[in-house]
């Protein structure tokens, strides 16, 4: 009987889910599992209707199985990929940037923030620090220099902090810190340890962007999604590091 209705309910928790996040977020990409509630809830009214041996169906049943296989493969992938290494030391630490809501950082952002200093705390670490990121849609600062205020106003010393402040995507996180950093030590960035402070669902994407960039030795320490977006910050990623995989975006 439940498998019976296994789409319909699927979809009603896709729209409940929606709902819950609607005002706890300002991705666009959350409109996805509306989308896919009412998607699953039409499918379950005309399934009746369509007969299994025809081949364009089939082909598409066969796809859907297959994509969703591919899903959970990666998403196991980005659960269980390594996100809290203390026991490399480092000559630099990279702390990506997030959104920043005019001039105020977002939770999102505070989290990284404050696990960086967490790492600092525990590892003892005496190295600078890279916080990346520039000014997007609806910031009135650079992400870069949010950042900077707020370790310095959590006692992290100014001049262990370096700057940078012009990219607006990860990739180029890594391509402008990684300039940063060899102008700064004299050293190539293969031969540098790096820490990268990111958030969890973040971090295999980073890990993959930073090794085309020329990074080969990178660890990392992150913050943690927020429970209630769990679902949407994983989804999003997957179809991101998809992306990424495919086009290097």
């Amino acid at each position: 009987m439940i498998k019976k209705y296994t789409d319909l309910i699927f979809g009603f928790l896709m729209i409940f889910y929606f709902l819950l996040i609607n005002s706890m977020s300002l991705l666009r990409f959350k409109y996805i599992f509306l989308f896919l509630g009412f998607l699953c809830i039409f499918y379950h009214f005309i399934k009746k209707y369509l007969d299994d041996k025809n081949k364009v169906y089939k082909f598409i049943k066969k796809a859907f199985i297959i994509a969703l296989a591919l899903f959970f493969v990666v998403e196991g992938c980005m659960i269980f990929y390594p996100k809290k290494n203390l026991k490399n030391d480092c000559d630099y630490i990279i702390v990506l940037g997030a959104l920043v809501n005019k001039n105020q950082i977002s939770k999102s952002l505070q989290d990284r923030l404050d696990t960086c200093i967490d790492y600092l705390d525990k590892s003892e670490d005496d190295c600078y620090i890279v916080v990346s990121g520039g000014q997007g849609r609806g910031e009135n600062v650079t992400e870069a220099s949010a950042m900077k205020k707020y370790l310095v106003y959590k006692g992290v010393s100014d001049d262990l902090i370096l700057m940078e402040d012009k990219s607006t995507t990860t990739k180029e996180n890594f391509v402008f810190s990684k300039k940063l950093i060899e102008q700064k030590s004299g050293k190539k960035i293969e031969n540098l340890d790096i820490k990268i402070i990111t958030t969890d669902f973040h971090t295999l994407r980073s890990k993959l962007i930073s090794y085309r960039a020329g990074y080969k030795n990178t660890s990392f320490y992150t913050s943690k999604s927020s429970y209630y977006l769990y679902a949407l910050n994983y989804t999003r990623e997957f179809f991101a590091l998809i992306c990424n995989i495919m086009f290097n975006y």
